[in-house]
């Protein structure tokens, strides 16, 4: 088990939130990853940021990370990697209500989740490659605070991670300030062809003089 990352200030969380995954995305930075489209939102509300808190569970007798839950800090995103393992939920109603008690912002898992609905009513963010109803039937963890693989994306405890309705996105925690600021700047030349166009410039126009193009 590794050492527990620094805490990254929630203030910059809500930030990177407001960014935009596309955003942070087109900055096209080496410290950014995309995780595969196939690791979705569960619910129609799964915005969020926060830092990796990692767990693996053992791919032949899943379980519940309620170990992982239990030692995980405000502003974190759990991340468990169920090694693809999806006829069981490794998550689901209970975790989210005790996971919003202890401020933890999301879940991504490659496995499955459950109780949907519950998740959508406790106002907490999941993203996973599918649904099931049948639970877990382990007992243990493998393996905690340590590096994962999720969608294709390489998760180390403490990277950030974004997610809104169309994904989400891993920033190196080394890249954090370089990417952040590269995401602005994304966000301010969106916005400068937004106005070009309500002002009634052509798209190519738009994107040309709105530094895109």
């Amino acid at each position: 088990m590794s050492q527990e990352p620094e805490p990254v200030d929630g203030t910059v969380l809500d930030h990177l939130q407001n960014c935009t995954a596309p955003a942070i995305a087109d900055t096209k930075h080496e410290g950014v990853q995309v995780v595969s489209g196939d690791i979705e939102p569960v619910h129609t509300d799964c915005a969020f940021a926060g830092t990796a808190r990692t767990v693996t569970l053992d791919p032949s007798s899943l379980w519940a990370p309620a170990q992982t839950l239990d030692t995980a800090r405000e502003d974190e995103i759990v991340v468990v990697d169920a090694d693809d393992r999806v006829d069981e939920a490794v998550w689901g109603e209970l975790l989210s209500e005790y996971a919003v008690e202890a401020g933890v912002r999301g879940l991504v898992t490659n496995g499955a989740v459950r109780d949907v609905a519950g998740m959508r009513d406790a106002d907490f963010p999941a993203f996973a490659r599918t649904v099931t109803p049948r639970g877990p039937s382990g007992r243990e963890e493998v393996d905690r605070n340590v590096p994962v693989s999720i969608g294709g994306a390489s998760i180390d405890p403490g990277d950030v991670l974004v997610g809104d309705e169309t994904g989400v996105v891993v920033i190196d925690r080394d890249a954090l300030d370089e990417v952040t600021s590269a995401a602005e700047d994304v966000a301010e030349k969106e916005r400068e062809v937004e106005r070009l166009i309500d002002e009634g410039a052509t798209l190519e126009q738009a994107l040309r003089d709105g530094g895109i193009m």
